[in-house]
C-alpha cells in the first residue's frame, strides 16, 4: 500500500492556496528533493472535488492505492482545511491534509504553531476506536496515547530514538521535535501532527519558559524530506493502529507504552492549571492513561499539566 498523492491547485474559502509541483520545489530544498523524488507530475480532475471552482490536481506518474493525501502550499490551518472538507464529504478514513507552511497553525491549548516550509504540517483522519462490550474493550479514552505511540513506533522503524512525553508529544534527547493534537466532532477524529523537520525555534524565542526546549530531525543528524516521512507515516501507522486495537487490550497497551514515556523515575517540574509548580517524580501511567506521580510518598494521578525535567 502506498499513498494516492495529490496537489491541490484550487483555492478554498480562505483556507488554502492553489499550489503546483514548480512552486513547491522553490519553497525549501527538501520539499524540492520530494517533488523530484515522486517523479513526473500531471494535472488532472479529481472527482473528489467536483462541483469547486477549476478543481484540478495534480497527480505523480504512480499514484498508489493507499489512503489519499492532500498538498497544499499554504493553508491557514490543516485542521481547518480537514473539517472543511469532512463537513463536505472529501476525506475518507487515513485520508490527510498536508501543507507546506500554515499561517495560524494551532497546538495544544490553542497555542500558535510555528509552520515554516520544510517542516510537516499534517491532518489525519483517524477512525472512532469502537467499544467491545464483551471484552470490556474502551480505546476512547486513550486515543491520544494511542496516536502518540503509533507515531513514536514509526520513527523507530525509521531508526529514529525518540520517547513520549506525556500524553503525546515527541522528543529526541529531552528536546521536543514533534507535537500531536486531537480533536474530535460529531463521530471524527482529527490528528493534527507538526514535526519539525529542518527548522524549530531557539530556546530564547519560546514564549513560554515553562517549555521544553526544541530540535528538528535534521540537527539530530537524521536527513528527510517531508512527503517522503509523512506518506511513510500515514502508510505505517495505518497498519500499526490496525494491528494494536484487534490484538491488544487497553491494559496491555498501557504497559507497552509505559516503557516509552519520558522521565519515568525522575524528578521533574509540574505546574497545574492555577496552580503552583512543584517538583515529583514520574511513575508511569494509570490504567485510563492518566499520569502517575509522586509526591514525596504520594502517589497521584494528574490528567493535565505542563512538565519540565530537572536533569
Amino acid at each position: 500500500m502506498t499513498c494516492k498523492v495529490f496537489i491541490l491547485d484550487f483555492d478554498s474559502q480562505d483556507l488554502f492556496k492553489a499550489a503546483d509541483p514548480e512552486t513547491i520545489a522553490r519553497t525549501n530544498r527538501l520539499w524540492e528533493k520530494d517533488i523530484c523524488d515522486f517523479g513526473l507530475w500531471t494535472r488532472i480532475r479529481n472527482d473528489r472535488f467536483e462541483g469547486m471552482n477549476d478543481a484540478r490536481v495534480w497527480q505523480p506518474e504512480q499514484p498508489g492505492d493507499g489512503p489519499s493525501v492532500f498538498v497544499c502550499g499554504q493553508s491557514s490551518s490543516t485542521m481547518d482545511t480537514s473539517w472543511h472538507f469532512i463537513k463536505n464529504r472529501q476525506m475518507n478514513i487515513w485520508d490527510s491534509v498536508i501543507a507546506v507552511e500554515q499561517t495560524a497553525g494551532r497546538g495544544q491549548q490553542k497555542r500558535q504553531w510555528i509552520s515554516p516550509a520544510g517542516n510537516i504540517h499534517a491532518s489525519w483522519l483517524w477512525p472512532l476506536p469502537e467499544f467491545d462490550g464483551k471484552a470490556h474493550t474502551d480505546w476512547g479514552g486513550l486515543l491520544s496515547l494511542v496516536v502518540g505511540f503509533v507515531v513514536a513506533r514509526v520513527f523507530k522503524e525509521l531508526n529514529v530514538p525518540v520517547q513520549i512525553k506525556w500524553p503525546n508529544d515527541l522528543l529526541i534527547n529531552n528536546r521536543k521535535f514533534a507535537g500531536i493534537l486531537v480533536e474530535k466532532r460529531e463521530n471524527h477524529i482529527l490528528v493534527g501532527i507538526g514535526i519539525n523537520v529542518n527548522d524549530s525555534p531557539e530556546d530564547s524565542k519560546l514564549r513560554e519558559e515553562f517549555a521544553v526546549p526544541a530540535t528538528h530531525l535534521s540537527d539530530q543528524g537524521y536527513e528527510m524530506s517531508p512527503l517522503f516521512l509523512w506518506t511513510a507515516l500515514v502508510e505505517k501507522g495505518k497498519s500499526l493502529f490496525e494491528t494494536l486495537v484487534q490484538n491488544t487490550t487497553p491494559a496491555e497497551f498501557i504497559r507497552m507504552i509505559d516503557t516509552q514515556i519520558a522521565w519515568v523515575g525522575k524528578k521533574v517540574l509540574i505546574r497545574q492549571v492555577n496552580a503552583d509548580v512543584f517538583e515529583a517524580v514520574i511513575a508511569g501511567l494509570a490504567k485510563d492513561g492518566g499520569l502517575r506521580i509522586k509526591k514525596g510518598n504520594i502517589e497521584e494521578v494528574m490528567y493535565s499539566g505542563s512538565i519540565i525535567p530537572l536533569l
